[in-house]
């Protein structure tokens, strides 16, 4: 509670009081036990609360105090590889002067953390690690004023070194006894203060990952290794194609199979249990070849889904509109369309969950990115109470984007059912997370520009044709209907949510379609398919991936008809100065030579070419600028990536590496994304559920890169762990351009792809 200009402040709502009733209300408070903490702030306004504490107001859902001292902080953030934990930890250190190795943090638990939604969209450092700072500042303020009115002292006066209160003479408070003298159960206070970055020692630095010794040494920290004592494995019998029905099936024979422990059938949901996986797999796939099934429509109706994206009925909406500049009065017009392919996650370790239901009560460990979500939605599944379901993360073997990671869980918990007190355990093999988890979104974009006879953009339009890009269990994908796939094949069945496209300026679809160019006149549309032949959520960056590959490929058209260099041009097109400023360093780092593109060269066997790509992620994030250099094989079509440079500004880095390691990650993705990977289906399902089928780039394929950092400790913390994709794959697509001189215009560009281009 905050007394700020005679008004009350709790919970982030004021009520006026006079000052007579104020400390009456105080008194009849003091008199039922309440611990009252305020501060007087005559005609100072009060500060606005970060988003996730006004959705979590209690201090003590983000820090406590042991009375020994020891530390604990929450996060609702939770690891999937990106070393959200290490940089948690630094924060809370910093905020609270508490050594990182004498904190522990709990992440992603919904009987113990804060909801903070979906680990996603590179908003761990900007609302996470913002909400847990602020709480960690308070907490920290509050115990040194204990520790002040003990002393009869002024807080200003005294210092914290690892969790004890020094004072002027030398005394010493320990956290645990200064915590005994407050309440940290209260309200966050608005008004408390963070360190500012002068005074920040511990954010900043790169400190070691917390997650790495473990794996690297073989621990036991991935979903996939943990054995809780009498645990069964599970296994589902899958139906030939996405809307296929069980007609009907005997399960006697599959219950008499060595190791069946028990087999469920629930409508079309069939699953086993059995002692050992490869019992519970082989009783699935006898299950699922015995069992009659109605297959479905075919895929696309006999269409390509490119004519299907085009032709099938759209929401078609203009996002974004300037008026200024004409498309006729122009030196330059252009226009130009490019193709996207469906694209996978193709995670090394394919998705699982464990499920346990004992005296009531279900739990589930999941490497779902959004714990409260999965746990809403399997509450709606499974029929019951939220209340009645835990959901405590553990960490995947790594995906950014909305995998199979919440859809196994539910076959997980649908099983655990069957074995009251029994732990179940259920894997999905790589064939099935190709087949069965959410894709990325297949998209098309158009763009039309005219230049002037000065290079400078006057006129700029943007259209994106795409399926949905979140379907994930939460409000992002709607909270109607049910977004876990085992769900819609049970006896009572129930419905997805109707998918819907997210707005800018997150955006989904037309995310970054927006140009960071300051043409005159501007507007973007979106044609938005909300049904799904496959069903396609997010994808690591969402629309924001292609949008912006496409527009830095048109760009760099647009550069060399009008006779510029892409780099000059780009510099008299951009009005921010932090995208000049990473563009300036990553030109600088490739020792870039200004050379406008030729299409009429005339071709040796080998082509080396330098291309470059720039971007500001969802137009609010991260500021990242790529140069690629590729060699291009004229006879194979062969595409190699041989170095890339890169630079970025994300703000405030809390951890320096941590945001390299994003960073160069996100370059390598792109790489395999760019050259490698497209979905293939046929009939009713997806056909390309292996690594021969679907490649991703290996070691051998990875290029060299060096990466800069332009740190700015005065700015706030931009989202990082998706500022990379996007211009990774315009630098390697605009590097195949200056190479040859000729575009390719659908992603992956396949070998197939390049020989077709150049022989055009």
């Amino acid at each position: 509670m905050t007394l700020m200009d005679n008004r009350i402040h709790f919970a982030s709502a004021p009520v006026s009081l006079s000052r007579r009733r104020f400390v009456q209300g105080l008194a009849a408070a003091a008199a039922t036990g309440l611990t009252i903490q305020f501060r007087l702030a005559e005609g100072q306004p009060v500060p606005d609360l970060p988003a996730m504490i006004k959705r979590n107001p209690n201090l003590n859902a983000w820090v406590r105090i042991a009375p020994d001292g020891a530390v604990t902080v929450f996060t609702g953030r939770v690891e999937i590889g990106q070393g959200c934990l290490t940089a948690m930890l630094q924060i809370a250190a910093e905020e609270l002067d508490v050594a990182p190795g004498r904190i522990t943090l709990v992440s992603g638990d919904t009987a113990q953390t804060p909801d903070e939604g979906v680990t996603s969209g590179s908003f761990s450092m900007k609302l996470g690690g913002t909400a847990l700072g602020h709480a960690c500042a308070d907490a920290r303020g509050t115990l040194v004023r204990a520790a002040a009115e003990a002393w009869k002292v002024d807080a200003s006066t005294l210092k914290v070194e690892d969790g004890s209160i020094i004072g002027p003479s030398g005394a010493r408070m320990h956290y645990g006894e200064a915590a005994s003298r407050v309440s940290l159960t209260r309200p966050v206070d608005p008004a408390a203060r963070r360190k500012p970055a002068s005074s920040q020692r511990i954010i900043g630095s790169s400190y070691p990952r917390v997650d790495i010794p473990a794996k690297v040494f073989g621990q036991p920290v991935f979903i996939h290794d943990l054995r809780p004592e009498g645990m069964l494995f599970g296994a589902i019998a899958r139906p030939p194609a996405y809307a296929a029905r069980v007609v009907s099936v005997d399960l006697a024979p599959i219950k008499a199979m060595p190791g069946v422990v028990e087999v469920v059938r629930d409508g079309s949901f069939l699953g086993v249990i059995a002692r050992r996986e490869e019992q519970a797999r082989a009783a699935a796939e006898k299950l699922a070849a015995a069992a009659r099934w109605d297959v479905g429509p075919a895929l696309f109706a006999g269409k390509g889904v490119f004519e299907h994206l085009l032709n099938a009925p759209a929401e078609v909406k203009v996002i974004h509109e300037t008026r200024g500049g004409a498309l006729d009065v122009v030196s330059i017009r252009h226009k130009a369309e490019y193709r996207r392919a469906f694209q996978a996650h193709a995670s090394i370790g394919a998705s699982c969950a464990l499920a346990q239901c004992a005296d009531g009560k279900l739990t589930v460990w999941s490497h779902t990115q959004g714990p409260f979500s999965l746990r809403a939605h399997l509450a709606k599944a499974l029929r019951t109470p939220e209340v009645s379901i835990r959901v405590i993360h553990a960490q995947g073997a790594g995906c950014y984007g909305h995998n199979g990671a919440d859809d196994v869980a539910l076959d997980a918990a649908l099983l655990a059912r069957a074995v009251a007190g029994r732990p179940v355990r259920v894997q999905w093999s790589h064939e099935e997370e190709m087949a069965w988890e959410p894709w990325g979104s297949a998209m098309i974009v158009r763009l039309e520009a005219g230049v002037a006879g000065d290079g400078r953009l006057t006129a700029w339009n943007h259209d994106v044709w795409s399926f949905p890009h979140s379907t994930r269990p939460g409000p992002s994908g709607g909270m109607e209907g049910c977004n876990l796939r085992s769900a819609w094949y049970l006896a009572e069945p129930l419905k997805a949510s109707k998918p819907r496209d997210g707005a800018l300026p997150n955006g989904a679809a037309g995310r970054n379609a927006v140009p960071i160019y300051a043409a005159a006149s501007q507007r973007v549309t979106t044609h938005f398919l909300a049904e799904m032949p496959i069903r396609t959520s997010a994808l690591r960056t969402l629309g924001g991936f292609f949008n912006a590959v496409s527009a830095e490929m048109f760009l760099d058209e647009l550069a060399a008809m009008s006779g510029h260099d892409p780099v000059s041009f780009r510099l008299k097109n951009v009005r921010d100065e932090r995208l000049v400023a990473v563009l300036s360093k990553a030109v600088e780092m490739s020792g870039w030579t200004p050379t406008p593109v030729s299409a009429g060269r005339k071709l040796a066997r080998e082509m080396l070419g330098m291309g470059v790509g720039l971007s500001r992620y969802k137009n609010q994030d991260s500021y990242v600028a790529v140069v690629a250099e590729v060699s291009v094989d004229t006879a194979s079509g062969a595409v190699r990536v041989l170095r890339m440079w890169s630079a970025t500004d994300t703000g405030r880095s809390i951890n320096p590496d941590g945001v390299i390691n994003q960073i160069e990650g996100g370059m390598v993705q792109a790489a395999s994304w760019t050259l490698l990977e497209s979905g293939r289906f046929d009939v009713g399902i997806m056909k390309a559920v292996d690594y021969a089928d679907y490649p991703i780039i290996d070691f051998t394929g990875s290029p060299k890169i060096q990466s800069a950092l332009i740190d700015r400790p005065e700015m706030p913390p931009l989202g990082a762990g998706e500022g990379s994709q996007a211009p990774a794959g315009a630098a390697i697509a605009n590097a195949i351009f200056a190479a040859t001189g000729r575009r390719i215009t659908e992603i992956p560009f396949t070998r197939e792809r390049v020989l077709a281009a150049l022989q055009a």
